[in-house]
């Protein structure tokens, strides 16, 4: 039944009703009716029955409109945060979160303060609404003062209909547009609040004329301070977001850092003493040094195409190809080849392909870091390596019997080789010790799970 139809019933129904109970009276006191009297019954009850229903279907009017505004700033909200929700990007969060905020209360300008470590100044400001053009005649961004410092120091939801009559009220700097009301928003994360959302200058919804502006309501406070924790929770993933890239690109620079030292680092090193030895050796035997010629121009190669590899983001490639043990016999082989260090080599209950690739570079990485410590630092003469398959772990052993190392060294970490032989071992879930022996030298023990 439509309302039209329901509204009329509402002036027929008491009509009809009180015209039978005069009829009826009429009727029963004298057994005549009183046409006059009758008459004027009806205008009457007509009248007040016109009045009552149209007040009771403005009401109703007026309740319903409540209601759809109401459904509308609801299903506003839940699409406001869901879109929040698929968004990572913090820039892109923070104007969305401004940009919907407006929408949800109509408001025609918006802007989202976000506050410093101390909560005491804007470090972002960002608004929606107001045009590119415009936004770079106003200048500076504002940074905390006036009616925005109230919403900042005392951390509660405001509604200002009346900006010039506050108090605290600065004014407008020039080409700012001109706003009259104001409602603010705190967004809070963790107890703490992380930014402000102010809205100017609210338009009526079921009005076509953008220039009808109303005022702010408590109901708009309240949808707002909803749409705020939603916001809280979209930054505040954001951020994490942000932090996790970040710290992968740390991670990623350290692990560059590592394999620069360890491995084509290393190698120039090896080179330069390659040729240092076959300066030596030019005169007296010039077959012997251009083979060692040769073989230097083939290592600097293998160094150019690791540095390559790393500008297209790839892993070197000293390593690749190399199963566990032929590694460790290259490794020991550039020992004696590069010294006069006797060099002994044991591997015992060690199957080739028994370490993954990706570990067994790791693993050589560690290797020939403590083989060009002893090479670099130690002055020894012996250097005894052993390998072995034991429990499911392999284990790594270098003992040398040079200058042994001293605790201050650990200590400091000297340079990066250390420090990388022990970040290593630990990404393999392993570990190393490195200290000096009792008959002197160092000593170096890894003991890592083969899975």
């Amino acid at each position: 039944m439509s309302k039209q139809v329901l509204r009329w019933l509402t002036i027929i129904g008491p009509v009809g009703l009180i015209t039978v109970i005069v009829v009826s009276s009429d009727l029963i006191a004298s057994q005549e009716i009183q046409v006059g009297k009758l008459l004027l019954t009806l205008v009457l009850v007509s009248l007040v029955s016109s009045i009552f229903s149209s007040w009771v279907f403005n009401q109703i009017t007026e309740r319903e409109r409540e209601i759809q505004k109401r459904a509308a700033q609801l299903e506003a909200l839940n699409n406001a945060a869901l879109s929040l929700i698929t968004e990572l990007d913090l820039g892109i969060v923070l104007q969305k979160v401004v940009d919907l905020s407006r929408d949800l209360v109509s408001a025609r300008y918006g802007a989202l303060g976000v506050l410093d470590d101390d909560s005491t100044a804007f470090q972002r400001f960002i608004t929606s609404g107001i045009s590119e053009e415009t936004r770079k005649k106003i200048g500076a961004p504002p940074i905390g003062k006036g009616v925005f410092h109230i919403l900042m120091r005392e951390g509660k939801s405001l509604i200002l209909n009346d900006i010039s009559s506050h108090e605290e009220s600065y004014g407008f700097p020039q080409h700012h547009p001109p706003m009259r009301s104001l409602i603010g928003v705190p967004i809070r994360a963790k107890g703490k609040v992380i930014g402000d959302l102010y809205l100017s200058e609210k338009q009526d919804p079921f009005n076509p004329d953008p220039n009808m502006l109303i005022p702010f309501t408590e109901e708009d406070q309240h949808i707002l301070e909803l749409f705020a924790t939603q916001a809280a929770i979209a930054i505040e993933n954001a951020r994490l977001y942000r932090q996790v890239q970040q710290l992968a690109v740390l991670e990623e620079r350290q692990r560059f850092g590592m394999d620069l030292h360890d491995g084509v680092i290393q190698s120039i090193y090896a080179v330069g003493l390659m040729l240092e030895n076959i300066l030596h050796r030019v005169e007296k035997e010039p077959g012997s040094a251009r083979e060692g010629i040769t073989d230097s121009i083939r290592s600097l190669n293998m160094v150019i195409s690791d540095i390559r590899n790393y500008i297209l983001d790839l892993r070197p490639q000293h390593f690749k190809g190399r199963n566990i043990i032929q590694g460790i016999e290259e490794l020991t082989r550039a020992l004696r080849a590069n010294t006069f260090i006797d060099v002994d080599l044991v591997i015992t209950d060690v199957e080739p392909h028994i370490i993954s690739p990706e570990r067994t570079v790791e693993i050589l990485h560690i290797a020939q870091e403590a083989l060009s410590n002893v090479q670099k630092h130690a002055r020894a003469s012996e250097v005894d390596i052993s390998m072995a398959c034991q429990n499911g772990h392999l284990l790594l052993e270098i003992v040398d019997n040079g200058v042994a190392i001293t605790p201050p060294d650990l200590h400091r970490a000297r340079g990066n080789g250390l420090r990388n032989m022990q970040d290593r071992a630990a990404a393999l879930n392993g570990e190393i010790v490195i200290g000096p022996r009792l008959e002197g030298g160092t000593e170096v023990k890894l003991d890592v799970p083969i899975r």
